[in-house]
């Protein structure tokens, strides 16, 4: 007896096991080689480091610090290192810690509205650390003096300098430090900061001395290391940022990309002096960035400076970072002092502070910094991303000033419908032809059953059928193709922006940027027990299934009895993938079809197609009626 296209009983027991089995595999590479993979990462990354360090020692810079990260006996503690040193606070709304007055490094800060988890009760999360901690973080700034051709320091990180006792740095009470370098030269640095994360650092260089010196600046953002929580992400750049340059091009180089150039200077395969980058332009700014987190210097921009990113091995086994500067050299005449102000930013990259920063402010005398909300990774795609985070922003500004709860997760519902709103014109008749297809299914069924011994033929008269139709097939596809830009820009938007970060949804959602923290197999909490990784399947991504579920049972089902039996299978896929994707993204996408459910049934009861709710609903009255 003939089959007639359809699967037999063998045939669809093994589809099913070659789907189960694909899946399985999935799930074992996932728990058995991708999650010991990501733990070994930072073993291996500090056993290359000390490798590194046996083959040859660290080296030096002319004008910077040669400063060691640790002492031999092994890095400081945090509150070791910070008492080492003479300090001033800094007291802001935003900001805590303090400025060491060796070098007057800015090497100490916590952000006060920024917890390292969603519990309240958390540590702040600290942006920079003393250099001689394990995985340091700081910024210094100095001078070098040129005379007789020669150029040496006249201050750098290691220089002692002083300050009034008490003194303590607010957005209203700007701090002034002193360093006497000998010879008639001193320098009087003024700190002050705004109500945010924006120092300000004006020195004024003083020569008492008989002749003239020629002096310049320079500038260190540098970082020992990368600390055990740090987690590549490949969404998201982590690394060497700056725009500087001839035209303040954008340059990211990423922590990998710096490992590797560190490791070739130690086996000879790039030069001792060679850097990553290394460019000439006016102004701009340079630093370090975490996923949420900056590091920057702003130099005057007016001024012509040489900037540049690089990364060598140090005596303690960790590379050290640096993105650096040197400016112009000037002249300090005999009896005379020159004045020079630059800025540093360190804090969280919140988008309207970095567009504030970017369009400065002429009443306190800032000038505009180019670029500088590219500190947020917006992708190559940017065109996408910005606009679609500045709707998200937009909203969740609008439900905030209402004062209504959970406004950035509202800010999803209200952007997807604006998304559909937009969408509908185009999509409405990618609808409609979905609508009639699936009118003529009865027709194609019979078509199948009458040639299914001619497949050539079969597809023949479908396509025939089409032509007297008037129906387009792959018209259905537009609906999915205009999903897929929309899909990377929420992504991107969710992931690299912190306005997004730990913002809680309704119910047991306390994070829009991580996964849906519950799972099915505890009974999405209620069992006392915790559930691996890779079973992390939680109540949103199920049902973002059920949805894709019932929007496929409006849309006609694949011809091909092959296809049919794999489409029927994604729901079940998408929800094991979508377990892992940030909460908000899997609300939004759930929404979405919940939305474009009820687009298709409305269109389909117009065209007066049959769906398989009315038959459902049908089956159910009649049912009751009889009873």
């Amino acid at each position: 007896m003939q089959n007639r296209g359809g699967l037999g009983p063998g045939e669809t027991r093994n589809m099913i096991l070659a789907i189960a089995l694909s899946l399985a595999i999935m799930m074992g590479f996932e728990f058995f080689y991708n999650g010991p993979q990501r733990e070994r990462l930072m073993a291996e990354r500090a056993q290359a480091e000390e490798q590194l360090r046996q083959e040859q020692p660290a080296q030096s810079e002319s004008g910077e610090s040669a400063e060691s990260p640790a002492p031999a006996s092994g890095p400081a503690t945090r509150a070791d290192a910070l008492g080492e040193t003479t300090r001033i606070v800094i007291d802001t709304p935003e900001v805590d810690g303090s400025i060491s007055l060796l070098g007057a490094r800015i090497d100490d800060l916590n952000l006060r509205h920024y917890r390292e988890t969603i519990d309240p009760t958390s540590p702040e999360v600290t942006v920079l650390s003393p250099i001689n901690t394990q995985f340091g973080h700081d910024a210094f700034f100095g001078w070098e003096v040129q005379q007789n051709e020669a150029t040496s320091t006249l201050s750098d990180s290691r220089s002692q300098w002083t300050a009034l006792d008490g003194a303590q740095l607010t957005p209203s009470t700007p701090v002034t430090l002193n360093f006497d370098a000998g010879d008639g030269r001193s320098i009087e640095r003024t700190i002050s900061i705004d109500e945010h994360f924006m120092f300000t650092i004006t020195d004024r260089v003083r020569n008492t001395g008989a002749a003239s010196v020629q002096v310049r600046p320079f500038g260190t953002v540098r970082r020992d290391g990368l600390p055990d929580h740090f987690r590549n992400n490949a969404i998201v750049h982590q690394g060497l940022i700056g725009a500087f340059g001839p035209n303040n091009n954008l340059h990211q180089v990423r922590f990998q990309d710096a490992d590797k150039h560190a490791r070739d200077r130690v086996r000879g395969r790039v030069g001792e002096d060679e850097r990553i980058e290394d460019r000439q332009g006016t102004g701009g700014w340079f630093g370090i960035t975490e996923h949420y987190w900056l590091a920057a210097i702003i130099p005057d921009q007016n001024e012509r400076v040489s900037a540049y990113f690089d990364s060598r091995q140090e005596d303690g086994g960790a590379n050290d970072y640096r993105a650096a500067y040197r400016g112009q050299w000037r002249e300090v005449p005999a009896g005379g002092e020159i004045t020079y102000t630059q800025r540093f930013f360190a804090g969280a990259k919140r988008y309207e502070l970095l567009r504030a920063y970017q369009r400065g402010d002429a009443e306190r005398n800032q000038a505009a910094i180019p670029r500088f909300d590219d500190a947020i990774d917006w992708g190559n795609f940017w065109f996408l991303t910005r606009p679609f985070f500045a709707m998200l922003h937009w909203f969740g500004q609008f439900f905030a000033g209402w004062g209504v709860a959970f406004n950035f997760g509202l800010a999803i519902l209200a952007s997807t419908v604006v998304i559909k709103l937009l969408m509908f014109p185009l999509v409405y008749q990618s609808f409609k032809a979905m609508a009639r297809m699936r009118g003529l299914q009865p027709k194609m069924k019979e078509i199948q059953e009458r040639y299914a011994a001619d497949k050539q033929r079969q597809q023949q008269e479908i396509l025939k059928l089409y032509q007297t139709e008037k129906i387009n097939p792959v018209a259905g596809c537009v609906p999915i193709l205009l999903q897929i830009p929309v899909f990377y820009a929420l992504y991107k938007t969710l992931t690299v922006t912190i306005e997004m970060r730990h913002e809680p949804f309704v119910g047991w959602i306390h994070d829009l940027s991580a996964p849906d923290p519950t799972s099915l197999f505890n009974l999405f909490g209620l069992l006392p027990f915790s559930v691996p990784a890779f079973l992390m399947i939680g109540l949103w991504p199920i049902f973002y299934g059920v949805s894709m579920w019932a929007l496929q049972a409006l849309s006609p089902p694949p011809t091909d009895p092959i296809q049919a039996q794999i489409f029927r299978f994604l729901p079940i896929l998408f929800t094991v993938m979508f377990a892992t994707f940030p909460a908000g993204l899997v609300i939004y996408w759930t929404w979405s079809n919940t939305l474009s459910i009820l687009q298709q049934y409305v269109i389909m009861r117009r065209q007066g197609v049959e769906t398989q709710l009315d038959k459902f609903l049908a089956k159910r009255l009649k049912t009751s009626a009889a009873e």
